[in-house]
């Protein structure tokens, strides 16, 4: 008989496959026409005198064996399934929470625009402004990285130079204004800042910097 604590059954496998197997296996190790040792007659199992009715309670095994594979088959799939729509439904959750955030700055946007006409240019600046800045802290809540390089020295893995600049007041290679803000998202760059760079290399910078220190 079968110690179903000792057989192991893979989801991956075919089901007739193996049932194909144990088959063939229970059938070589009590065929008739093979010489049975005499340590293997004195073990339990299925010998040269038992019947047909040995035979059927063998194959009911098997099939008991494949019914219980079949349904933990059944099992793991419908768990993958349950795990599946659950991703999908957090994903669904963390959009609908992003646009609950935004809905606010929408309507602000919207009474901006609707006292454009009544309001003076600066009370107008400020209140785009104070949307803008409602609108960074929406992102930055949900993980977005704003960065402003004015004034540090040109990196070209996050900065993208769209201008060269003569200032003598700023040592070469440094970011003299940004036209556009860089953003990173989860320590991925989504987009570079865009920058003007004061002319000259940060090689040159650091040779100026080494001769002023190595000066009496």
């Amino acid at each position: 008989m079968f110690d179903q604590d000792e057989i192991e059954l893979q989801i991956d496998e075919d089901p007739e496959e193996i049932v194909i197997e144990v088959i063939e296996d229970d059938v070589q190790e009590v065929s008739p026409d093979e010489p049975r040792t005499e340590a293997e007659a004195d073990e339990p199992g299925l010998s040269d005198d038992d019947g047909p009715a040995d035979f059927e309670k063998l194959h009911a095994e098997i099939d008991h064996l494949r019914e219980m594979y079949l349904r933990k088959l059944a099992e793991f799939d419908n768990f993958r399934k349950r795990i599946e729509r659950e991703r999908e439904e957090r994903e669904k959750l963390a959009g609908l929470e992003v646009v609950q955030d935004l809905i606010p700055v929408i309507d602000n946007f919207e009474r901006a625009l609707g006292h454009a006409s009544e309001s003076s240019l600066e009370a107008l600046e400020q209140g785009v402004g104070m949307i803008a800045k409602q609108l960074i802290d929406v992102l930055e809540r949900r993980g977005l990285e704003v960065f402003n390089p004015a004034g540090e020295l040109f990196d070209p893995e996050s900065h993208e130079a769209i201008q060269r600049v003569e200032d003598s007041d700023l040592p070469p290679g440094t970011v003299a204004w940004v036209l556009a803000k860089g953003f990173r998202y989860g320590g991925r760059l989504l987009r570079p800042a865009m920058v003007g760079v004061v002319a000259g290399s940060t090689e040159k910078a650091s040779s100026s910097e080494s001769e002023e220190g190595s000066m009496p």
